[in-house]
Parts: structure tokens; sequence; C-alpha cells
């Protein structure tokens, strides 16, 4: 926390810095986890890749349902990147710059599907694009097709009991 108040323009820099940045930042699923941890928050955690048409197609309604819906309620957006290295994180925050999204994103540092995918969700396949709901675990496969079908979908986390 800053010891003096940042004007809105630094505060909007500064919150978009990764946006310049050269790559994404690299987690592992376990240690990505260990940020969706507080309890009154709901986490939407998208899986995309450069590569996939229809993931592309929906960032910009994750962009304009997180603007509609964070001012409002607890909820944290991430996007995460599931574009092949050596030049994954490269090629994914490239994207993202292009699009203008500056929602939260990270490259996916796994190297074996099986480990992590039945972590996120058992009945997964690995498909993309793929959303889940965080703690409830309520999931999509398959692309949105408007930032009010998303915002339906995330508001849907709120009727799910969120103590798993």
């Amino acid at each position: 926390m800053s010891p003096f108040p940042l004007s809105p323009k630094l505060s909007t820099l500064l919150a978009n810095l990764t946006l310049l940045s050269a790559q994404l930042p690299q987690l592992t699923w376990q240690n990505l986890k260990k940020h969706l941890h507080a309890a009154d928050t709901l986490y939407v955690l998208n899986f995309w890749s450069t590569w996939c048409r229809p993931c592309i197609a929906e960032l910009p309604y994750f962009q304009k349902a997180a603007d509609s819906l964070q001012p409002k309620y607890p909820i944290r957006f991430y996007l995460i990147s599931l574009d092949f290295p050596p030049d994954g994180a490269h090629a994914a925050q490239r994207l993202l710059r292009q699009k203008n999204i500056s929602l939260s994103a990270v490259w996916l540092a796994e190297n074996d599907p099986n480990t992590w995918i039945p972590d996120v969700d058992s009945a997964w396949d690995g498909s993309i694009p793929f959303s889940i709901l965080w703690p409830s675990r309520k999931s999509k496969l398959g692309g949105f097709h408007s930032a009010e079908e998303v915002i339906e979908f995330v508001l849907q986390g709120y009727e799910t009991p969120r103590n798993k």
C-alpha cells in the first residue's frame, strides 16, 4: 500500500504495467491456487490460448463483464493462458495488449495436463475455452457470445454454495 494517495491517472498507469511487460507472469496450477483463497471473493478462471478462435472472440466479453461486475461484487477475473512454450507467455501478452484486455492474466507453466486438469474440474477433458467459478466450481465448456452471457454465468456463482 502506498504511503500517499495516488492520482487516478497514476493508479491506472500502475494497474496497466502488466500490459507493457514482454510476457505474462508464469505460474503453476498449485501456485495459482494459492492466490484463490479470499473467502469473500468469487474467482472467474478462464482457460484460453492464442491459437483458439473461440477463446479470442470471448476475451472482450470477459473484459466488459469484469468492468460491469467488479465495482458491485467481490469478483476477480483471471485469464489463464495455455499457450505452448517456449513463446506462450509472450504470445499471450501480445494478444491481450492488441485487444486492450486489462484483466489479470497468467501463463500456466505446466508440462503434464493430467496432473492439474483433474484438480481444476474432474469432468473437464482439457478442451478450451473453459471457464470455472472458484471455489463453487460451476463450469462452462465452450465460448461465450456476449458480455451478458458471461455476467449471467458469473452471477450463478452467488447462487451456488461456495464452501468447497
